[in-house]
């Protein structure tokens, strides 16, 4: 009787470490590094977030033309963001003023964290986003 109820127990810690984290929580991706952002939603909401990636990443994945691109947070001052059809095209201001059209995935996934909580936004709801 005594084994039983040790090895339920074992079984019952062991599965409870074999729950994922879904979407948003502590397992969350970390990124190499911290960038603050106000990010605007569709319905004009603000939002103030640190820590903010592409699922972890601090650089945007795009096209531009037939080209693949890697855009650094670092070197970004703004971006808007205009759903067309199944496309995003994300306007580009670079901090030495130059700017660039590109096009996101819609489901593109971005990570932050708020003083209440975490955030997740797609792309395709996204109006801006602004570095700090």
């Amino acid at each position: 009787m005594n084994k039983r109820i040790i090895l339920v127990l074992f079984l019952s810690l062991f599965c409870m470490g074999m729950g994922g984290t879904s979407g948003l929580g502590p397992g969350a991706p970390q990124t190499d590094r911290l960038f603050k952002a106000t990010i605007i939603d569709e319905s004009q909401a603000k939002y103030e977030v640190q820590n903010l990636s592409v699922d972890g990443s601090t650089h945007l994945k795009a096209q531009a033309g037939s080209a693949e691109a890697s855009i650094d947070f670092g070197k970004v001052r703004t971006v808007n963001f205009y759903l067309q059809d199944e496309k995003v095209l994300a306007k580009v201001t670079f901090l030495n003023g130059d700017e660039m059209d590109f096009f996101v995935q819609p489901d593109m996934r971005f990570l932050g964290q708020t003083d209440w909580g975490q955030i997740s936004f797609q792309a395709r709801n996204i109006r801006e986003i602004s570095f700090k």
